[in-house]
């Protein structure tokens, strides 16, 4: 009995302590200064970076070369891509992806079956299309590999049975876009912004598909895949002289050829603001976009300036349109802006998905956002943060030994300064926002673009005409 009223009378003195010392640790937490909990972190400063090197050379037949050693794992992987800006389809849109597909479904020395069973069997990955072929293994069997890739780049059979699946995929897909609103809001966008006349323009149709056939697929090989006209990138566990002796074994008796050089009229943004409609009966959501082209090409000294522009506004979670529309109204899981830049023609766009009811006012905040960074100074901790956020990102996309791959075929593709990239980091530092304000003020044009909305056009087309320059909507 003493033993437990001694046990009890402990257990009093210590809770009474106990006390005591959790109310004086509150009453001190609470006088500390917890205004930092409403500010974000300040991003930490912009890191070195050292970029990986790349070598080239050219074969005699007009082949450049790029070589991009990564020795960590023992892989080798060989990026075929054509120097081609496109061209017009006509009525026959399709066909460049029609042959881009079909070459790698049968060679004159093998089937379709076994050109797969050899690629699996060596646990290699073999695709190709309209832009070319990427290739990878592991390096003790390239020699395999590159025999099967180049068998389907010179020796292609474009077996008729192939080519029907092809054309019948395709026409599944197209079936399948005419119930996804966001595929029709893009051949919209793609229509209004480029035009029958550019080859952004066209789109593929369940008509065009049907006017293919072999012998189209077969002049746009023979006439577009040449050597003259291609970069190689082989990227991996390889040497400089590994790959030349490899480049020129399998490569050097590829024909050279002339290729003809296709030239179209820029695309330019509208007067005014043209809405497109697109409908979709009994959709409850409509998809926006908010789009027109930018004449803008690879290595123009206004592309880091204009990329950290859409950043701020609508490149990121954190961006304005996104805390607006989403944060802010809650009219959408999100709302994105793009710059691209592009060897013809580049373009913006930015869009989301909104519920019916909602889709004038979100048209009213995108273009409120659109003008506001046009209009007004960013802030400097928009500023701040966008650039580390970039950094960030450009650093990241260094793990992948293809992006070097990447850099170095566009640096020569775009003819752009071979320290371009090495001074990536530097040039986006260097940033004002003065430079934003122009850029913005140069590139982002809510008084000319199309707006392009696919949605119930009983719930929603009404209410977009004060949007329309003219107040009249094309409906598609």
């Amino acid at each position: 009995m003493k033993k437990l009223i001694f046990a009890l009378s402990i257990t009093f003195i210590f809770s009474q302590c106990s006390k005591k010392t959790t109310d004086a640790v509150n009453s001190s937490a609470s006088a500390v200064d917890k205004t930092w909990r409403k500010k974000a972190p300040m991003p930490a400063p912009v890191r070195e970076i050292q970029l990986g090197t790349y070598s080239d050379f050219d074969l005699a037949n007009g082949l450049k070369v790029i070589v991009v050693e990564n020795h960590k794992l023992p892989r080798v992987s060989y990026q075929l891509s054509f120097n081609n800006d496109g061209l017009i389809e006509g009525d026959k849109a399709g066909y460049t992806s029609f042959a881009g597909d079909l070459i790698s479904k049968g060679t004159t020395t093998k089937t379709k079956a076994q050109i797969d069973e050899t690629i699996d069997y060596i646990g290699a990955s073999l695709n190709t299309s309209a832009g070319g072929i990427f290739a990878t293994s592991l390096k003790k069997h390239t020699d395999k590999l590159l025999s099967v890739m180049t068998d389907v780049l010179y020796n292609p059979s474009f077996p008729q049975d192939e080519f029907e699946k092809i054309r019948k995929r395709t026409a599944s897909g197209l079936a399948s876009d005419k119930t996804n609103p966001d595929a029709i809001a893009a051949k919209i966008r793609t229509v209004v912004n480029f035009g029958k006349n550019h080859p952004y323009g066209e789109v593929e149709t369940e008509q065009t598909i049907k006017n293919i056939n072999i012998d189209d697929c077969k002049n746009y090989i023979n006439t577009y895949f040449k050597p003259n006209n291609a970069y190689l990138v082989i990227v991996g566990d390889i040497t400089p002289t590994e790959a030349r002796m490899q480049a020129e074994r399998y490569f050097s008796q590829w024909k050279k050829g002339e290729v003809p050089v296709l030239k179209y009229p820029t695309p330019t943004a509208p007067s005014g603001r043209n809405v497109a409609f697109g409908n979709k009966d009994g959709a409850v959501q409509s998809v926006i976009s908010i789009s027109y082209p930018v004449d803008m090409n690879p290595g123009n000294p206004d592309a880091i300036k204009a990329s950290l522009t859409n950043f701020i506004l609508g490149g990121n979670f954190s961006s304005r349109l996104m805390q607006n529309l989403r944060e802010k109204k809650a009219y959408t899981y999100g709302a994105r802006s793009s710059i691209n830049n592009d060897k013809l023609i580049g373009n913006f766009n930015a869009g989301a998905s909104v519920r019916n009811e909602v889709t004038d006012s979100s048209l009213t905040e995108f273009l409120y956002e659109i003008n506001r960074i046009a209009k007004e100074p960013v802030s400097p901790e928009d500023m701040l943060l966008a650039k580390s956020s970039m950094s960030g990102n450009f650093a990241q996309s260094l793990e992948s030994p293809q992006t070097i791959a990447n850099f170095a075929i566009n640096t020569f593709r775009y003819k752009l300064p071979k320290d371009y990239y090495n001074n990536y980091l530097k040039n986006l530092d260097a940033v004002t926002i003065s430079d934003v304000q122009s850029a913005a003020q140069k590139y982002i044009r809510p008084d000319n673009c199309n707006i392009i909305v696919v949605g119930n056009k009983d719930n929603v087309a009404d209410k977009l005409k004060k949007f329309d320059s003219d107040g009249v909507i094309d409906f598609y």
